[in-house]
């Protein structure tokens, strides 16, 4: 097989001898997904280069495991640099833990970078899942509008950023550090179409909202409940930085506007 793949697209790098849920696999990295060839756990770059040249794609991916990026519904960085281990969560409730050994090589110098730097931007490069694209897709059509944002606000426990449209609230997993927060919020709405936003993260339409209560104005703390029974307990985070100086009086308008008063 040739360095490049017309349906996984470009190798962008790769590793032999790392461990896959506790299994030595090799991993190839392409443009569209992760090859996990536990068939050549104790192979080295220059047989696995080997291996990708002579066999056909299709062979291999019969023969051992391909995971779609677009199949990836959440990735972490549990230890970075080297060596790494990252966890992966998949469509459908599966698992993956890759974790780089020392004994570990890899095809080019900087493939662990590269790696790490691609699952951390997944969530804003990878292609979208089909429910995903759907909901951006739509939120396109709306031509939908950020009003503000918020770091590092608190949602049934969990730490999110916050970002506010005309048409919901975008919660964005792992956030970062509160003291670039405000730095993170302003590179993403000016860099990324809110549509992008919405494909990539979890909306809470306004319209899927039957209850919604402030019990604090400030720091702002309230309460959701959606159509489907989930109930949201949504609160500014101990450190947290605004987009604007008018984020808290946004969200409290926002959160009137389906059905919450804000208390005296």
């Amino acid at each position: 097989m040739s360095q490049h793949d017309p349906k996984l697209g470009q190798v962008l790098g790769g590793f032999t001898d790392v461990k896959v849920n506790g299994v030595r696999n090799d991993v190839v990295v392409y443009q569209s997904g992760l090859l996990l060839l536990a068939d050549h756990s104790h192979s080295d770059p220059k047989r696995l280069r080997q291996v990708l040249d002579t066999t056909p794609i299709q062979e291999l991916i019969r023969q051992n495991r391909f995971v779609g990026f677009t199949d990836i519904t959440h990735a972490q960085i549990i230890k970075a640099g080297a060596p790494f281990k990252v966890a992966i969560d998949l469509a459908g409730g599966g698992q993956l833990e890759i974790v780089e050994r020392w004994t570990s090589t890899s095809l080019g110098k900087d493939d662990g970078k590269l790696f790490q730097n691609l699952l951390s931007n997944l969530r804003n490069t990878g292609p979208m899942p089909e429910s995903a694209a759907t909901e951006a897709a739509r939120t396109w059509a709306e031509d939908a509008v950020v009003l503000d944002a918020m770091s590092n606000v608190k949602v049934n426990g969990i730490e999110y950023d916050l970002v506010i449209l005309d048409i919901g609230l975008v919660f964005i997993a792992d956030p970062g550090g509160f003291e670039h927060g405000k730095k993170r919020l302003a590179t993403l709405v000016q860099t990324t179409a809110p549509y992008e936003i919405v494909g990539r993260n979890w909306l809470v339409r306004y319209e899927q909202i039957v209850d919604a209560r402030i019990t604090k104005s400030v720091p702002v703390t309230s309460e959701l409940e959606l159509y489907d029974g989930l109930r949201v307990a949504l609160a500014e985070g101990r450190f947290i930085q605004s987009l604007t100086d008018d984020t808290r009086a946004v969200l409290r308008a926002a959160l009137c506007s389906v059905g919450a008063t804000i208390p005296v």
